[in-house]
């Protein structure tokens, strides 16, 4: 099985800079830790004022977080791949007008992590504040029997914001033709986001 480095990426997107007011504090949403009764029902994300030409929605859109916000189509897709791992933490998405433009976002916060990174062959630095995770990947190297064979979609044990996804679950999201992502071959991935 093949996986892929996922990131979010996309072309003069509305960027998103805030999670909703009265959300639970920014580093929770990488831990990998339910946050569905902390998170405000009815809350709303918009675009930022300081990219005020770049309007357009995908399916995952780019945000200063670095999460994943997920329109209705791809949690629709997301879910029928039975990733159970997923946490959905609803969202209303507006312009930089505050007109609703993305009525059924939400974010997915990916529960857990596996055991993925190969720490002896891949090449990495260590986080300076965060002492047992990873703070830079030069050189990934996955660790195959590690990763739970119903694992499709998930974080690194090591580096909680590091997402991989499972080559199946990459070729349905392109057949689906879903919007707002890049994809790295994990083995060997170089930690840099072209």
């Amino acid at each position: 099985m093949k996986y892929f480095v996922f990131k979010v990426m996309a072309e003069e997107a509305g960027f998103i800079d805030a999670y909703p007011r009265g959300s639970p504090t920014e580093w929770k949403f990488d831990e990998g830790i339910s946050l569905i009764s902390q998170f405000p029902v009815g809350g709303d994300v918009s675009f930022s004022p300081n990219y005020p030409d770049d309007r357009n929605l995908y399916d995952f859109q780019p945000n200063l977080m670095s999460d994943l916000l997920v329109s209705g189509r791809a949690r629709k897709l997301i879910e029928s791949l039975s990733v159970s791992n997923a946490e959905w933490l609803p969202v209303i998405v507006k312009d930089h007008q505050g007109t609703v433009v993305g009525p059924d976002y939400a974010f997915l916060n990916l529960q857990g992590a596996e055991d993925a990174i190969d720490m002896e062959r891949s090449v990495y630095r260590m986080d300076a504040l965060e002492k047992d995770q990873i703070g830079r990947v030069k050189k990934l190297a996955l660790k195959y029997d590690a990763i739970s064979p119903q694992a499709k979609m998930f974080r690194c044990t090591m580096e909680r914001r590091l997402i991989l996804i499972r080559e199946d679950v990459h070729a349905t999201f392109v057949q689906a033709g879903l919007t707002g992502f890049k994809v790295y071959e994990a083995e060997g991935w170089n930690g840099l986001e072209l």
